[in-house]
């Protein structure tokens, strides 16, 4: 490279140091700032900060990586080799905002030990993101809402209405039946017709919202419903449940119990088994729920039917309340699924 190529670099490169939105910090082999650019000292003030990590940790607010928020464990400030580190850290501006940076800390000249800090402010681009992801749950709810309404209205009119047809059709009957013991048969086959209805109106009640969910708590629903579902269908739940707590927060509450009834209700239509097991526990940070059954399975990556929730409805569901699914499933030998849901 020519000396007035070399100047014009210097000068770019100088132009884009005192220019740009990224923050810059150089650092000599003792962690100390030898000097920072414009855009640095939002977040960084040179004065009385003589180190980087003095200067980091005054302000910094933890740094992320895919699983969760972190504070000081496997902070890059304490790392023996520093290579080329890229991650994400919340920093605190001199404006007392805390904002997400994109960080990068590495060695520049290894003969000199010098290393170079920068940070690049993320703000608009998760909030960008953040409105991406609330407009894709906005439609996956409102497509689910619109499918269980479908599903309500087929069954009130496939069952209730029908039963009801029926039961006006024989109260008709009645006014032509002169015959007492005519009338007493057709009276009892209108009391069986009522009682039929109403427990169709029972269970799609259940479905919808049990009450014992918001009066007794998870425990109490889900007895209920499993000793629905083996009166209604013959199908059997080995339900366990391993805590001293009694209650959670509600959305907790409704979040878990329609995960497991998805599970549960997937179990019973396709997986071709007669019962399926359900153990809760909880120690009083996480509750812990797992589904198992023995049946057909199914290839992981194919979403199998549902009741409209689905795989990545039920994971979307768990992560509302900070939670995570996990699914194995091997044709031929069954499906278990794994709720983890915080509560501290």
């Amino acid at each position: 490279m020519s000396s007035q190529d070399s100047s014009i670099l210097t000068n770019i490169l100088k132009q884009y140091y005192e220019k740009t939105s990224e923050m810059i910090v150089f650092l000599n082999s003792n962690g100390q700032i030898i000097n920072m650019n414009q855009a640095a000292r939002r977040v960084i003030s040179k004065d009385n900060q003589p180190s980087l990590a003095h200067a980091i940790c005054s302000r910094c607010e933890g740094y992320s990586n895919e699983y969760a928020l972190q504070s000081c464990k496997d902070c890059f400030l304490e790392s023996s080799k520093i290579g080329n580190t890229s991650f994400q850290v919340f920093m605190q501006t001199n404006s007392g905002t805390v904002e997400p940076f994109t960080a990068t800390y590495q060695t520049i000249s290894q003969e000199d030990d010098v290393k170079v800090y920068t940070l690049q402010n993320v703000s608009p681009q998760i909030e960008r993101q953040q409105k991406l992801h609330q407009q894709t749950m906005m439609q996956k709810t409102i497509s689910a809402q619109e499918n269980e309404r479908k599903r309500i209205s087929r069954e009130l009119h496939d069952g209730v209405v029908q039963e009801l047809l029926n039961v006006s059709v024989e109260l008709r009957l009645l006014k032509y039946q002169d015959d007492i013991d005519q009338l007493k048969l057709q009276s009892q086959q209108i009391e069986s017709l009522m009682s039929r209805l109403i427990d169709d109106i029972r269970n799609l009640s259940l479905e919808l919202r049990p009450s014992s969910l918001d009066d007794l708590g998870l425990n109490a629903a889900f007895k209920s419903y499993f000793k629905q579902l083996e009166k209604n269908f013959g199908f059997s739940v080995l339900y366990h449940y391993d805590s001293s707590i009694k209650r959670f927060n509600p959305e907790i509450e409704t979040v878990v119990y329609r995960i497991v009834q998805e599970a549960v209700f997937n179990s019973l239509k396709y997986a071709n088994v007669d019962s399926v097991d359900v153990h809760m526990t909880c120690d009083g940070q996480m509750i812990e729920v797992e589904i198992a059954d023995q049946g057909n399975g199914f290839v992981l990556g194919s979403e199998p039917k549902g009741s409209g929730l689905g795989i990545y409805g039920m994971k979307e569901r768990a992560e509302i309340v900070g939670g995570k699914i996990n699914i194995e499933s091997k044709l031929g030998k069954g499906t278990n699924v794994k709720l983890n849901v915080p509560i501290g």
